[in-house]
Parts: C-alpha cells; structure tokens; sequence
C-alpha cells in the first residue's frame, strides 16, 4: 500500500509513503494458530483490506516548516566573510575575548534550558 501526500499550500510537494512489510495482526494471528487456538480473521480467511488512495493533508504551519527547510538548505553552514574577518583581527592582534560577556551568555542559554 502506497499513501500520496500532498500539500494543498504546496502541490509540486508530493511525498510517498509505504507501508510497513509485515502485518502485525497477521503475526498475532499465526501465534494462536501455532498455539491451535483458531481467530475469528483465520477462520474467515479474511485479511485486513489495505484503504486505496488514503491521503494526508498538512497544515499551513508544516508547510511553512518545508519551505523554511527549503530556503535554509541553500544557505552556507559558514559566515566566509564573517571568519575571514576574525582571521584577520587574530592575525593583527586587534582581536578580544570579553570573558564575561561569554559567561553572561552562557548563564543566560543555562536559564533557558532550565
């Protein structure tokens, strides 16, 4: 079974989904078989009917989240200018570490999380 997911904010964004290989109920049924206690879905010879064409719809906040992903997937993971420019301050001595700036900082992101 194949499930199609579409976003209705989106719709060149499909994404597909199966489903798992096995059947849990399937497995429960042969444990009682093995056991010789027969089922109401093994006596029938009924399996569960997979539902054609299930869809999924996602919010207007998901897919903002996937435009979000979007436009950060084509961002660099570095500031170039940003390091060449603390490259050049530690190379000419200009550059300062202000100790209790970083501690403040750290206090404050400690106070977040707890």
């Amino acid at each position: 079974m194949e499930i199609q997911v579409s976003l209705k904010a989106m719709p060149e964004k499909t994404m597909t989904i199966r489903a798992p290989q096995t059947d849990l109920s399937q497995g429960s049924q042969r444990t009682a078989q093995v056991a010789g206690k027969p089922t109401a879905g093994a006596a029938a010879g009924a399996r569960p009917a997979a539902a054609a064409g299930d869809t999924v719809t996602l919010t207007a906040t998901a897919a903002e989240l996937l435009k979000l992903e979007d436009s950060l997937s084509g961002m660099p993971d570095v500031d170039r200018a940003r390091v060449a420019e603390i490259k050049a301050a530690i190379a000419d001595g200009s550059y300062r570490v202000d100790p209790e700036q970083i501690v403040d900082r750290l206090l404050g992101i400690e106070k977040e999380l707890g």
